[in-house]
């Protein structure tokens, strides 16, 4: 249920965080700046070749006064272009207004403010008015004049010419709708062979890189002032395109071009040096050859500071208007206009969210690498196809996929990051909780530990005490028969005495037999205490050695219950590792129980038998009697602590717990008990040393 929570709250999260970008203008301004990266990389391989500029230039003014000029030096100007016969003049100048240097403009002026007949002699009628002879010169050649949109309702009045623009399939709703022009007057108009707008405005982020091919004045569609020269009143044609491709289609002439649905398009701007131009007041002099004009697209306008607009380009480059209209014709002769279909943005945008999704997932999953390589893999992915499509001259506006998706990765990285610096954290915090409990617990159990090692050894000690009683009865057997020979050896000298039998020889056999007497029970007085000193030294010993040992023990016992043992003995000498003194308490620990099996089973013929030998790499010591065995049902339980078959005042249960703890623990061995005929038999494996 957490799970599935966390899921859906971060899918809401995610869908809101892309709805924000949806119409961002941040997001477009980023997109502005990826496009400005592709049209830096890929620039244009041509050099404009199919338009000249004639610039108003400051030489111009210089030679010929300030602008405006008057109107006879516009039409002698247009004159000597038109004689070159150029494919197209496409002014860049509006004349709204009349001439007021004309002569009879000047005549009437002087006659109604200061009542003087100006004379005018020698000039013909058709010299008296300039707006007359600029018509003229207009209508005498392939002249388009521009129109452009006015601030407020200070329109002047346009004649446009019968349009030759078809859009019967496609909607014109979205291209740009101007209510305010300014043309030229309507006697220019008349002369011209067609109008164009000359509407061009710079993107949110004040770069100018698009311009629209179209605006809509009321009910007409005007062209951009280069369509407008590439047309010369022909057909235009606006049709829709498929989606991927642009949102409509244009055709002018043996053209096609295509446009958003706002017929943007987006230029491909040449360096300004690379464009063909030439001073007006070269051509007015007559210093420029014809040939250089002929079948040119012909721009007139100006660079003059403060006569013209001035755009600023992606590059920082400033561009005046003239050369932006003259940019449109080169780009549509060179096949160069780039179009930015409004598909792209949402279709990148969704591409984006569902990305977006599978890298959640995967981070989720803390699939790490493979949000990296997805993400590297898909990034590389969309500038392949953008690259694509610039080859095609569609932008694919790779930034509506590239943005929103840096972005949510680098939040959800942030996110996850502090998720898992959280949970390291509780981590941590947990890991050394444990650290402390396992310190606590490894106190404890070392306290456990000592505290077992020092019972075990309590039992140890309470075992050779327990046995210390049988031991010490074992000690009187031993003894009573040495006492009893030193007794009747010490009663018989009195008599010997009497009789003159002692000598020197009576009394050394005399002393000789009393000192192997005492030696014998100093002998078992040394036994007896080897085998009750604490020494848990670890060491080779002899095993043969430590069994005869203990037999001289509890040989006085065994002979009082007329029990007989038999040691087979290796031929061998058996060395293993271990305390001696810890091995002979298996020993008597072992013999004693048997010896308690024969007492109580009160068998007629009371026998033990040992036998050991080697089989390498193993020590193998036997113990059998013929006790009767043990039950079955409680063979695999006489080894535990506290086990015991005796009464509570005969045994306490921990013997053979004390053997098999000895065997398998102290001296790395193995020790088992079976059945045999008719008794017990326990058999021990232990290591031999080794050199």
């Amino acid at each position: 249920m957490k799970k599935l929570v966390f899921t859906l709250v971060s899918l809401t999260l995610t869908i809101l965080f892309y709805l924000s970008w949806w119409n961002s203008p941040l997001l477009q301004q980023i997109d502005y700046k990826i496009y400005d990266r592709f049209s830096a990389m890929f620039p244009s391989s041509h050099i404009p070749s199919s338009t000249v500029i004639v610039d108003i230039d400051d030489e111009s003014l210089k030679e010929f006064g300030q602008w405006p000029w008057p109107r006879v030096i516009t039409a002698q100007l247009l004159n000597s272009i038109s004689e070159a016969k150029p494919s197209a003049i496409v002014m860049d100048i509006v004349f709204s207004e009349k001439d007021r240097t004309s002569p009879n403009t000047l005549v009437d002026f002087y006659q109604k403010y200061f009542n003087t007949t100006l004379g005018v002699e020698g000039l013909s009628q058709s010299m008296m008015d300039n707006d007359l002879l600029l018509s003229k010169a207009i209508g005498d050649g392939t002249t388009i004049l521009p129109v452009f949109a006015n601030i407020g309702d200070q329109s002047t009045p346009c004649l446009f010419p019968p349009s030759t623009i078809s859009a019967s399939s496609v909607s014109i709703n979205h291209f740009y709708d101007i209510d305010s022009l300014v043309c030229s007057l309507p006697l220019f108009q008349k002369s011209a062979r067609g109008l164009g707008h000359i509407h061009a405005r710079a993107d949110s982020d004040g770069t100018f890189r698009r311009l629209s091919l179209f605006i809509r004045y009321h009910d007409t569609l005007l062209p951009t002032l280069g369509i407008a020269g590439i047309a010369l009143n022909g057909p235009i044609k606006i049709a829709s395109t498929p989606k991927y491709k642009g949102d409509i289609r244009i055709s002018v002439r043996d053209k096609m071009i295509l446009a958003d649905s706002h017929s943007n398009v987006l230029l491909s701007f040449y360096p300004i040096h690379h464009h063909e131009r030439v001073s007006a007041s070269r051509v007015l002099h007559g210093t420029i050859d014809p040939k250089y004009l002929k079948g040119k697209y012909i721009f007139v306008g100006t660079t003059a500071l403060g006569l013209d607009t001035w755009h600023t380009l992606n590059n920082g480059a400033i561009l005046p208007g003239v050369f932006v209209h003259a940019t449109v014709v080169e780009n549509i002769l060179n096949g160069e206009l780039i179009v930015q279909p409004s598909l792209y943005p949402l279709l990148n945008l969704g591409l984006s969210f569902v990305t977006a999704i599978l890298l959640l997932i995967l981070m989720q999953r803390k699939r790490y690498i493979s949000v990296l390589f997805t993400f590297a893999t898909l990034l590389l992915i969309s500038v392949w196809f953008g690259y694509i499509g610039w080859k095609h001259h569609i932008y694919l506006s790779l930034g509506y996929f590239i943005i929103p998706l840096i972005s949510y990765l680098f939040i959800l990285a942030l996110f996850m990051f502090l998720i898992d610096y959280l949970n390291t954290k509780r981590y941590l915090a947990a890991i050394y909780r444990a650290a402390e409990q396992k310190k606590r617990l490894s106190n404890e159990l070392a306290r456990s530990e000592s505290e077992v090692e020092y019972q075990k050894a309590m039992l140890f000690q309470q075992s050779k005490l327990a046995a210390m009683g049988e031991m010490i009865d074992n000690i009187a057997h031993q003894w009573r028969q040495p006492l009893n020979l030193l007794g009747m050896i010490i009663q018989q000298m009195p008599f010997d005495f009497q009789k003159k039998k002692i000598d020197e020889n009576y009394v050394h056999k005399l002393s000789d037999d009393s000192m192997e007497q005492i030696l014998f029970m100093s002998q078992t007085i040394d036994d007896f205490r080897n085998f009750l000193r604490p020494d848990r030294k670890i060491s080779p010993f002899d095993l043969s050695l430590a069994i005869h040992e203990s037999l001289h023990l509890l040989s006085g016992m065994f002979k009082a219950k007329n029990i007989t043992v038999e040691f087979n003995d290796c031929d061998e000498i058996v060395t293993v590792i271990g305390s001696a003194s810890e091995f002979k308490q298996v020993i008597i620990n072992l013999l004693h129980n048997a010896r308690d099996a024969l007492i109580e089973t009160k068998v007629s013929n009371p026998k033990i038998l040992i036998s050991l030998s080697k089989n390498t790499p193993m020590a193998v010591l036997m113990f059998q009697d013929n006790g009767g065995g043990i039950d079955p049902k409680i063979i695999s339980q006489i080894f535990e602590a506290n086990f015991t078959t005796k009464e509570k005042d005969k045994g306490t249960g921990i013997g053979l717990y004390i053997v098999e703890a000895i065997v398998r623990n102290k001296m790395g061995g193995v020790i088992e008990c079976t059945n045999v005929e008719d008794g017990a038999l326990f058999t021990i494996k232990l290591p031999l040393c080794r050199d």
